[in-house]
């Protein structure tokens, strides 16, 4: 009887893993490494013992991870901003980015905040410009909460152009903390 609850466990257990792997295959995410690269990872630990005094976005109040986060405070409108050329980190131009990290609100008077992502064309394009706003996927206060988004690149992006992450506080509210970010470039 123990061998045939082993095996029907095996058995769903391989069906599962299959069927989770088709519906990556299907929704573009493999995790081939010449398909994917990371653009930004940070849990803002790195900055300990580097530089005196810490800048002023880290907070040990709220931490995801270890001691610090990026805290974006009340009456601040833009928070400290992460820039680098997409041929960076990538040995390819991303097609699509995905964009994760953990978003701590102590409650839900943060007015708009958003997450954003900026590629800067140097005037050869229009800029690209997309956000993750945090009051629509945050619905629990006082506690972390994971947040992800995808964004689609235009095919006509080129490896110089600048890639930044900043946080937008576009209306003065409680302090909201972010940990543990990542950017990840897909083909």
């Amino acid at each position: 009887m123990v061998f045939l609850f082993r095996r029907r466990c095996s058995a769903l257990l391989m069906r599962s893993v299959s069927l989770l792997t088709g519906l990556l295959l299907l929704a573009g995410c493999t995790s081939y490494p010449d398909n994917s690269c990371v653009l930004l990872q940070s849990d803002f630990e790195q900055f300990e013992g580097w530089m005196h005094p810490l800048p002023p976005f880290l907070s040990t109040e709220q931490a995801h991870s270890g001691h610090y986060s990026y805290r974006v405070v009340e009456g601040t409108d833009f928070g400290s901003k992460f820039q680098q050329p997409l041929g960076v980190s990538c040995a390819f131009v991303p097609r699509k980015l995905l964009l994760s990290g953990w978003v701590y609100l102590p409650s839900g008077r943060i007015g708009s905040t958003k997450l954003v992502v900026e590629i800067n064309c140097q005037g050869r394009r229009k800029n690209v410009w997309e956000c993750l706003e945090v009051q629509e996927v945050v619905k629990r206060y006082g506690k972390w909460e994971y947040v992800q988004k995808i964004i689609r690149l235009p095919a006509d992006l080129e490896s110089t152009d600048i890639l930044q992450l900043y946080v937008w506080h576009v209306e003065a509210g409680d302090p909201t903390w972010f940990d543990d970010l990542r950017l990840e470039g897909w083909r």
